[in-house]
């Protein structure tokens, strides 16, 4: 191949990359605004309350919602404190060494989405209240829609830290997508499966909205893309 042929090619492979990366922040985010924009439009998050409420959220006692509200967060807990403990290893058993950035980027999604980004900058602070504080629903709060900063003391609704750390099961999706597709597609089935059903428990508890269970989803999956990159893990 000539110099000039060489070159060609590598600024054809840039350009498919740079490509790949916008695509790769474009889809999801238009989806999330897509997704969004009905709840501001519409009455749709308190329709869906209304839907799933009983007297005094009652049914979110029942199994297993009870059982994904005390015990939903601790898969992600078990994958992320694991990547931990390989991480460690990988500065003493050189079999283990090649696994050090994966077991890495797995502890920081969970670090930096459910856990700062998720539940201390937003929920702590953002201020959004409760389906339960409604007035609607016996409470003393007016409905904010999302997005929609009120203050701290409103409650600790936007977004859903349990539906994050359910959510974070998607995570090896994207450490595995262009090695593994059915592997890659197993992962992003779980996440999404278990993040669904642990939001799911938090909708009929009267904790959140659906709005919040969506941001969740939002905040983990954007947080995974960005560190993939950051640490250079996408080949």
């Amino acid at each position: 191949m000539t110099v000039a042929g060489g070159a060609d090619a590598r600024r054809a492979a840039g350009t498919r990359r740079r490509r790949r990366i916008v695509l790769d922040w474009l889809v999801p985010i238009a989806l999330l605004v897509g997704l969004t924009a009905p709840f501001w439009a519409t009455g749709l998050d308190v329709a869906v309350a209304e839907r799933l409420h009983t007297p005094a959220w009652q049914e979110g006692s029942r199994q297993p919602w009870a059982f994904c509200k005390h015990y939903g967060p601790l898969p992600a807990w078990v994958l992320s404190v694991t990547a931990l403990g390989v991480f460690a290893a990988s500065f003493r058993a050189p079999r283990v060494r090649p696994h050090r950035r994966a077991a890495l980027y797995l502890v920081l999604v969970m670090a930096v989405g459910p856990g700062l980004i998720v539940n201390t900058v937003f929920k702590d602070h953002w201020g959004r209240p409760r389906p339960r504080d409604l007035v609607q629903f016996g409470g003393d709060r007016g409905y904010v829609e999302p997005w929609v900063k009120g203050p701290k003391e409103n409650g600790g609704s936007f977004p859903s830290g349990h539906a994050a750390t359910g959510f974070y099961l998607l995570t090896p999706y994207f450490l595995l997508r262009r090695r593994s597709a059915a592997g890659a597609a197993a992962f992003m089935a779980l996440g999404l499966g278990y993040g669904s059903l642990v939001g799911l428990a938090r909708m009929i508890q009267g904790a959140h909205f659906l709005s919040d269970v969506l941001w969740a989803l939002g905040f983990v999956y954007l947080t995974g893309l960005g560190l993939l990159y950051l640490l250079r893990l996408d080949p």
